[in-house]
């Protein structure tokens, strides 16, 4: 059996990571004012929904893919029955992973009426002792509920779905202690194309530490850290993530002054679209994997009213399988001044929506994949050059194919990798290694700890997400 290691995947003109998220892009938008959202903007059906609920003077998210669901943070203590108002009204009866970004009562406060709700498959918290009434209540609760209690480790990565890719970023080994918001649990979520991230109250201490990381930072969609306090979305960390749609939650009025001056202008600068609940109420992302759309609670294409069209959901009050939260994932930390942007998609080239459910996935011709080399034998010691084995897919067709949930096996099918969701673009090659490393535009790693195939005799086997036989090819190099 293989240890899959699952890694960050970059976007470029070679391989995409397919994520998915759901909007439907209307109503108002911050600053610039009228500016559309972005590149990717666009209206559509998507399966994936990210909805930015309007708890006020706090922060809570909810995920919805399919039947699977990730809530991240609830609010003060007197918005909870208002987030499980909101929560069922989406057609929520249950979350499979209950995010606590960290202990403070604006993030927190909400839970045990969540947690009385739902039931609730697993929790990923920021690990921090925080001797409040609230977060012990909290505790309790869990141990109470038998709740399986998973404390955050950046480079973890958290299973799911296949179709999803979430990685935990922040907070680091070296937790701040003195600032809970600078150990905010960090999560990067990505559905094809398109990625968000969910900062929690990230300051600028914290946003350096992640910039110093090397992990992949980039997301169309961004949750502002803090509030929009001046103490957060710095120009850094901003060229760095280079968001295209930023959304404040923020209270009314709020004692705070909160979204800062700074932090408004900073995002500006930056190119994105601005959206905040206190002005435009819950505010929904819709995505399916290659561009989203956005709707408000205020405004044009309201969404509350505006319903589920295009995204069923399963409602059944048994538990799915719990997610689960891979081995840690250490990389080294490089400079800040590093640029680690990758290239775009060039522009002519123009990838369809799929119009498929996973798995399996398609997107283009399959039969225009195929295995183009393999190396069985590594040089040396294979048990100790585990990357010196593996096998490469070339594209040799005229238009991109989407891959998701394909597997890669030897002859007899002992050991199996199944793939990301990836997007091959024309005359395009991956190669998949069989030991670990870091996902990059042309490679992908098992995450084995010993040798697939045999160095005679073997044969790798390639097969879509039903399994039926793309290609299969033995050892003898390169074609």
């Amino acid at each position: 059996m293989k240890e899959t290691m699952r890694l960050p995947v970059h976007a470029s003109a070679c391989i995409l990571v397919i994520l998915f998220f759901c909007t439907a892009f209307a109503g108002c938008t911050g600053i610039p004012a009228g500016t559309p959202a972005g590149s990717h903007s666009a209206e559509n059906t998507g399966k994936l929904s990210v909805y930015f609920l309007d708890v006020g003077q706090g922060d809570s998210e909810l995920v919805v893919f399919g039947n699977r669901t990730i809530l991240i943070d609830a609010g003060e203590i007197d918005r909870g029955d208002l987030v499980v108002t909101d929560l069922k009204s989406l057609g929520v009866d249950h979350i499979d992973l209950l995010v606590t970004t960290h202990p403070h009562s604006d993030h927190i406060g909400g839970m045990q009426k969540v947690l009385l709700a739902f039931p609730v498959g697993q929790v990923l918290d920021a690990g921090v002792p925080y001797p409040s009434p609230v977060y012990e209540q909290f505790l309790e609760t869990l141990d109470a509920k038998k709740i399986p209690y998973t404390v955050a480790e950046q480079g973890r990565t958290i299973e799911l779905d296949p179709a999803l890719r979430i990685m935990i970023l922040s907070p680091g080994n070296d937790r701040a202690g003195d600032d809970l918001n600078q150990d905010s649990v960090v999560l990067r979520i990505s559905y094809g194309t398109i990625d968000f991230l969910f900062t929690g109250d990230t300051g600028r201490e914290a946003e350096e530490a992640l910039v110093r990381t090397g992990y992949t930072l980039d997301a169309e969609i961004l949750k502002v850290g803090h509030h929009g306090s001046r103490y957060s979305t710095s120009p850094a960390f901003l060229s760095r993530v280079n968001p295209e749609v930023a959304v404040i939650e923020v209270g009314k009025d709020n004692p705070y002054g909160h979204p800062h001056d700074e932090a408004l202008q900073n995002l500006r600068r930056a190119g994105a679209t601005v959206y905040r609940t206190d002005l435009n109420g819950t505010i929904r992302v819709r995505t399916d994997g290659i561009s989203y759309s956005v709707s408000t609670e205020k405004g044009p294409g309201n969404t509350w009213t505006q319903s589920m069209t295009g995204t069923p959901r399963v409602t059944s009050t048994k538990m799915f399988p719990p997610a689960v939260i891979s081995p840690q994932v250490i990389l080294p930390t490089i400079p800040a001044d590093i640029n680690l942007t990758l290239p775009t998609i060039p522009a002519n080239i123009t990838v369809p929506v799929p119009s498929v459910t996973l798995p399996p996935v398609q997107i283009g011709n399959a039969s225009s994949m195929y295995i183009s080399a393999t190396q069985f034998n590594a040089p040396g010691d294979d048990r100790q050059n585990l990357n010196g084995e593996w096998v490469r897919l070339t594209n040799r067709g005229t238009g991109p194919v989407l891959i998701a949930g394909w597997t890669i096996s030897d002859r007899t099918s002992s050991g199996t990798y199944r793939f990301p969701a990836i997007l091959l673009l024309p005359s395009s090659s991956v190669t998949v290694y069989s030991g670990t490393g870091m996902m990059n535009d042309t490679s992908l790693f098992m995450g084995r700890s010993e040798p697939l195939f045999g160095n005679s005799g073997d044969m790798a086997v390639l097969r879509d997400g039903s399994g039926v036989l793309i290609d299969q090819r033995a050892d003898g190099g390169t074609a």
